[in-house]
This record gives structure tokens, sequence and C-alpha cells, in this order.
């Protein structure tokens, strides 16, 4: 990931249309010593994997509902055009989280805080408000 002063993440990242600034704040960030390693961990650390030949990945899960109920107001603001977190992933979600208020913004991606700042702005100070 650091080949070639982080190349594909700056592409990755870059996909979004981000200025050479945002991305030079990025790659000093992703150059921290232990960074990478730490970002690479959080999804090391997640159950959640699609399954293989040997391992039933997700769906040998057993989650107890309870054990995630959100108990607090919640609002998700969802990049519809994102291509890594697919729109699945929200089905359900008001079973754990009770209070819950679900944003969709059409010509978000994956980096909708960054493609649509104004935005983003706008729905979380709507939401604090209320």
């Amino acid at each position: 990931m650091q080949a070639d002063d982080f190349a594909a993440l700056r592409a990755l990242f870059g996909s979004w249309n981000a200025d050479a600034e945002a991305l030079d704040g990025y790659r000093q960030a992703w150059s921290q010593p232990g960074a990478l390693t730490a970002m690479l961990n959080y999804y090391r650390a997640s159950p959640m994997h699609p399954p293989t030949a040997r391992e039933p990945g997700v769906a040998a899960l057993q989650l107890n509902p309870e054990d995630f109920r959100v108990r607090v107001p919640t609002q998700v603001i969802w990049g519809e055009r994102d291509t890594a977190m697919l729109p699945g992933v929200l089905e359900g979600l008001d079973s754990c989280v009770p209070d819950l208020r679900i944003a969709r913004i059409a010509e978000g991606s994956h980096w909708v805080v960054h493609e649509c700042p104004e935005r983003i702005t706008e729905l979380i100070r709507a939401f604090i408000a209320r």
C-alpha cells in the first residue's frame, strides 16, 4: 500500500475528485508510523466477510440483536452510488436502531462526505437541531 508514494490509495481516494491538498493530507496521515496497520486492522477485526470454500463467512455469525441495540437517535447519511457499502446493508437496521433517520444522497458515493460537504453539513445540523 505504500508503493509509489501510496499510488493505489491515492487513486482510490482520488476517485471522488479530491484536490491535491486533500490527497496530500491523507498521504501525510498514511505515512505516520503504524497508520496503515491500524487502517487494515479495522477490516481484519471484522467478522463480516464474504464466504470462502472453507469458511461460511457472515452466514456463520450467530448474533443477538439486543447486544447491538442503539439507544440514541441516529442519522445515517448514505451515498447511493457507493460500490463498497451496498444498499442491502441498511435492510433491517431499524430493528437495532429504533430512532433511525436515513438520508440518501443520490449522487453520493463511498466518499459522500467529500463529494457533498455542504449537504452533509445541512443534514447533520438539522439532525442535531431536532
